[in-house]
């Protein structure tokens, strides 16, 4: 059995910028999408190297932001060549057959004093789960929005980790996944 240094699936997750209104591009060399579980009760961390975020935070209009994220699944880095390779194989994320993760935004909620919550669909490895993302926002030294979230998430729910890895006492069920998104300024 080949020990993953992990294999969790962040997903998406979505954050959303904070500020003034309107669309905004992410700064992707900013911002990052970050993951631990344990495995054999030793904490794994790891990250997605790609990603895409569609963004829009319009705090007067909630109803009308969103937070759309497609993540490279075989972009995954777990500072081990042979933990990535397996962590891409069928009992895995199976990358060939879904190479990419998402989650989609329904809705964003208020929850005061600069916090909020992102509510959407989060699919990996072809299953779909509601997902809620609590986000945090704030403003940078440069005035760019900084929306920082985490979440757990049940990795076999999306059949990640089948077979022999489904026993949660080699490879925690839970994950968390931590999303720092930095959105430059509306102009």
């Amino acid at each position: 059995m080949v020990l993953l240094r992990s294999f969790i699936p962040p997903l998406g997750m979505l954050l959303l910028a904070a500020g003034q209104a309107g669309a905004q591009g992410v700064l992707i060399d900013r911002s990052e999408i970050r993951f631990m579980s344990k495995q054999m009760g030793v904490n794994v961390e790891g990250r997605f190297r790609r990603w895409k975020a569609n963004i829009v935070f319009l705090p007067k209009d909630l109803a009308a932001s969103k937070a759309d994220f497609e993540i490279d699944l075989g972009s995954i880095d777990l500072a081990s060549d042979e933990a990535e390779t397996e962590i891409k194989r069928p009992l895995w994320f199976d990358t060939v057959k879904y190479p990419t993760a998402k989650f989609v935004s329904s809705a964003v909620r208020n929850t005061g004093m600069d916090k909020y919550e992102v509510a959407g669909a989060l699919t990996i490895k072809g299953v779909t789960r509601d997902a809620v993302v609590p986000i945090a926002m704030k403003k940078d030294a440069a005035g760019n929005s900084v929306a920082e979230g985490s979440f757990a998430l049940k990795r076999l729910d999306f059949k990640v980790g089948e077979g022999e890895w489904a026993d949660p006492d080699t490879v925690a069920n839970e994950v968390v996944v931590r999303v720092r998104m930095v959105l430059p300024p509306v102009r």
